[in-house]
């Protein structure tokens, strides 16, 4: 399952020992190590923060290049992370309950004696860790689309607000993919219900396997869907909404019930808000469905004003 990604909270600044500890002085080593690491995990809910918290003070027992943790509702791994040759995981249990795999890599040797201390440590997470996952779990549930896992309308809304605001502030380059499924209704009517989810699913795992960045991907509800793409990612556009189309109709699910997608793009207009841009993208949708399914349209990239107003009277 996808992590939800607190957009508001950069970590890519923030100062973490996986990756950039130095060999530790061995013989001032003693139980001060991971003092006050309670209190400080205590401050956020945020999983990735936590990560990072904690490989701090694991960076005092031992230089770790990696330090990744494995969890249900995501995997993260510390900044500064980079491969090296040995690796050790560990388990976090708490009441009998598996709260996440920790997985180390490090150039230096895990001995028991670290292998011990580097416990010691994970103990002092545990109830932190646990209320951050909880929280997680929360937030995901109140955004995520409950059959696929994709971002919902809620999300999204949010999302795509923050994006084309984002987006004029620095200037670069952001597009939106609307898509509908073609043939979706006599699925449902001709094979059930259980057979339109299993479409669905199918579809959303399509698209995560053609997109990098999955929490760009929402479900809008019924067989409606979109995509968000910023920066580079948006000089592409179409290459991407043509690799999404095929992607879904290639899913032997989505051959099975001989369902197909058509997708409308419209790249973010110098001064547009994000009302203007959704009603381009929506109206190009709506001409990919006109040409026969299973197709691609792109809004022009400067549409009149006076036009685009009529779209969202309409």
């Amino acid at each position: 399952m996808d992590m939800f990604s607190f957009h508001d909270m950069s970590l890519d600044h923030v100062p973490s020992y996986a990756g950039i500890a130095s060999k530790p002085n061995w013989s001032a080593l003693n139980n001060t190590v991971g003092q006050g690491l309670v209190e400080q995990l205590q401050t956020s809910l945020d999983l990735a923060q936590q990560l990072q918290i904690f490989s701090m003070a694991a960076g005092k027992i031992l230089p770790i290049a990696t330090l990744e943790m494995h969890t249900a509702v995501g995997i993260f791994r510390a900044a500064g992370s980079y491969p090296a040759s040995q690796e050790y995981r560990s388990m976090l249990v708490l009441n009998d309950q598996c709260l996440a795999e920790l997985v180390y890599q490090s150039d230096s040797s895990f001995t028991p004696l670290l292998q011990r201390r580097l416990l010691e440590l994970e103990i002092q997470w545990l109830f932190a860790l646990r209320n951050a996952l909880v929280v997680t779990r929360l937030q995901q549930l109140a955004l995520r689309d409950t059959l696929t896992g994709l971002g919902n309308r809620r999300f999204f809304d949010d999302s795509f607000s923050k994006t084309v605001l984002m987006a004029e502030r620095k200037q670069q380059g952001c597009a939106l993919i609307l898509l509908d499924l073609d043939n979706f209704k006599p699925v449902n009517d001709n094979h059930g219900h259980h057979a339109g989810d299993e479409v669905l699913l199918a579809v959303a795992d399509a698209m995560r396997s053609t997109l990098r960045v999955s929490d760009n991907l929402f479900r809008f509800g019924g067989d409606e869907f979109a995509v968000l793409l910023t920066a580079e990612d948006a000089q592409s556009a179409e290459l991407v909404a043509h690799r999404l189309v095929k992607a879904i109709s290639q899913h032997h699910i989505c051959e099975k019930f001989m369902v197909s997608a058509s997708a409308g793009l419209a790249q973010l207009n110098p001064g547009e808000n994000s009302k203007l841009l959704f009603a381009r993208a929506d109206q190009a949708l709506y001409q990919a469905k006109q040409s026969g399914k299973n197709a691609v349209r792109q809004a022009p990239v400067q549409t009149a004003i006076t036009e685009v107003a009529e779209l969202i009277k309409a």
